[in-house]
């Protein structure tokens, strides 16, 4: 039977976020010296980063392991 799984674009889409909050948005608000921003899209960034690394393990021990 085919699983048709989402878990990888959700994976992506944490990932890719995160990467676009940390490349666009934090030096964006770095030129414009707005700290308490640029500090929370950091936050923000790496919490998806961490979040799609995250899911990468959940999904490799869920799939070896587990199933």
């Amino acid at each position: 039977m085919n699983n048709i799984g989402y878990m990888v674009y959700v994976i992506i889409l944490f990932g890719l976020s995160g990467f676009m909050l940390l490349l666009t948005d934090a030096k964006k608000y770095k030129k414009a010296a707005q700290k308490k921003e640029q500090k929370v899209s950091l936050i923000l960034g790496w919490i998806n980063i961490s979040i799609g690394i995250g899911l990468i393990l959940f999904n490799w021990i869920y799939q070896n392991l587990v199933w």
